[in-house]
């Protein structure tokens, strides 16, 4: 058990990103399924939302690809990433038109792929080759949604 805690302690920045991804994943979602709800039917939410989480996958790919082809643009580019998340989430809380909405979220959840990449990354390097990799996965997993599961409890109603 002393050797899963120790390498739990030395991972630790690698768990907290990644639980900080998977609670911004799971806001943005949520943002992005309240927002639709405001202008097209719950079962048309359904449809939108599928297609902003498959808009992920691209970010999610992008990164990969750039890190091996082009490793030095890789910095400017999570620069560039992280502009454009926050301007995308921006977009998507002040947005008057279904339109503006599905462009926010398509951005933004393009964006948190890459951002995802990159977490995913990291954390695979640093518990590749250390017999708690389930485990840190399922804390990483545990803490994000228990953020996300506090900050429903704490914000009020309609504040995403």
């Amino acid at each position: 058990m002393g050797d899963t805690t120790a390498y739990l302690r030395r991972g630790i920045r690698e768990i907290i990103c990644l639980a900080l991804f998977f609670f911004t994943f799971l806001a943005c979602e949520y943002l992005f399924d309240v927002r639709m709800a405001e202008f097209v039917s719950p079962n048309e939410v359904v449809i939108y939302e599928s297609l902003v989480i498959g808009a992920s996958v691209i970010g999610f790919f992008v990164r990969p690809i750039l890190y091996y082809r082009r490793p030095h643009a890789i910095d400017a580019t999570s620069d560039v990433t992280g502009v454009l998340l926050v301007a995308a989430l921006l977009l998507l809380i002040m947005a008057v038109q279904v339109e503006v909405v599905i462009a926010g979220g398509l951005v933004a959840c393009c964006a948190l792929g890459y951002c995802g990449s990159t977490a995913y990354a990291n954390f695979a390097r640093r518990f590749a080759r250390t017999p708690c990799l389930a485990r840190a996965a399922a804390l990483s997993y545990a803490m994000g949604v228990l953020v996300q599961v506090l900050n429903h409890m704490v914000m009020p109603a309609g504040i995403p």
